[in-house]
């Protein structure tokens, strides 16, 4: 793409934000500095996730009875925190950031079965950790802008 690049999240595999910026005589290759500043807004966001047991996404749903005993006789406690029983899932967030690209992902087996929005094949509900908000979005696109305005 000539005189421009394309800026990309997706999440789930549908584009969350898509946007080509034009960087017109600008000859720049490293985009380190604001990938990381965006991964890190991400991240930010998975940590209020947990902190507000999915408050960016709408809430998560409450813990089954059966899994709030379960916890109990185990001995962590009731229902809350959800997604947090040992803290496994939200200590397994990473992000790879490089010159052209920013990867966010968990290493956890489950997430995937609580991110995804494929059809359910599991009891487990949907409990989205990863997402772009809109107000991370457009942070993500004033990063960007003022990046390519002082170089």
């Amino acid at each position: 793409m000539a005189n421009g690049f394309r800026l990309k999240w997706t999440i789930e595999g549908v584009p969350e934000l898509g946007r080509i910026l034009q960087l017109k005589h600008k000859q720049l290759s490293d985009f380190k500095e604001p990938l990381f500043k965006s991964a890190t807004m991400i991240t930010d966001d998975v940590e209020t996730q947990f902190r507000t047991e999915g408050g960016l996404s709408g809430g998560w749903q409450e813990l089954a009875d059966a899994t709030v005993a379960g916890r109990l006789r185990a001995g962590y406690g009731g229902e809350h925190p959800i997604l947090q029983k040992t803290g496994a899932l939200k200590k397994s967030f990473y992000k790879r950031v490089d010159s052209r690209r920013a990867f966010i992902s968990s290493t956890s087996p489950y997430f995937g079965f609580h991110q995804s929005r494929k059809s359910r094949t599991t009891k487990l509900p949907r409990r989205p950790m990863l997402l772009l908000t809109q107000r991370t979005k457009e942070n993500i696109q004033e990063v960007f802008n003022k990046f390519l305005r002082f170089k």
